[in-house]
């Protein structure tokens, strides 16, 4: 399983630029093969320069194999274990219900957004479709929970909608006996977001383009491999 702290730790890398800050910050201990700053050094006890040099070049390296290792483990909340074929990767840019066919894609898309701090919209959408295949006698406490946890104003994971289908959805929660269309309009409008947003930025992703595009992504690594080698 990846651990939060492996999609904190790859994003505060990507960003940083004070390598020597993050030497005495970032602890990676379950990483094998990369250096764990315990404490900090004196001055006149260490080469910054050098130091500094060789951990950006092992980060640099480390960052491709978490993304690489990231797609052989489980994906989260997924029986998954086997990456698919990349004929199978290649119909996820289909369309995002070809994404969302697949139990690996849904899962990596959500390994994804939650890296990007932006997982509120997909985890709405997947509740809606779990909502979709209650029993009848569980919908009206599912309904109010989904409300509650994403609709309303101020909720823990609150998705972006306009007043309207806000509205709309309180009335359909709060009717007699909410329906399996109770989210249909909020559904609707956090789908199209993800569509024009984010599920294109999970195509152009490494996460994806590994998947289907294998000898591209080989080669990508090859040549980071020579450029970081040392002379």
């Amino acid at each position: 399983m990846v651990k939060a702290s492996d999609i904190g730790c790859e994003n505060r890398l990507c960003s940083a630029l004070n390598v020597k800050h993050l030497l005495v910050s970032c602890r990676f201990p379950h990483v094998a093969g990369v250096p764990v700053a315990r404490k900090s050094c004196n001055a006149s006890d260490c080469q910054p320069s050098k130091l500094c040099s060789t951990y950006f070049k092992r980060t640099e390296m480390r960052l491709l194999n978490l993304k690489s290792g990231f797609l052989r483990r489980r994906m989260p909340d997924s029986p998954l274990s086997v990456r698919p074929q990349p004929e199978e990767a290649q119909k996820w840019s289909e369309s995002f219900t070809a994404l969302m066919a697949s139990k690996y894609g849904s899962s990596l898309y959500h390994a994804f957004l939650l890296r990007e701090f932006s997982n509120e919209n997909l985890e709405f959408w997947l509740a809606v479709e779990d909502y979709k295949n209650s029993k009848p006698q569980k919908m009206a406490a599912k309904a109010q929970q989904i409300y509650n946890d994403f609709v309303a104003v101020q909720a823990a994971k609150e998705i972006n909608l306009d007043a309207e289908t806000r509205l709309i959805t309180l009335n359909n929660v709060q009717s007699n006996n909410p329906d399996e269309h109770a989210f249909d309009r909020a559904q609707k409008r956090v789908q199209h977001m993800m569509e024009r947003d984010s599920y294109l930025r999970f195509l152009q992703s490494n996460l994806f383009l590994e998947l289907a595009h294998p000898e591209r992504y080989s080669e990508s690594i090859g040549d980071v491999t020579e450029k970081s080698s040392p002379a």
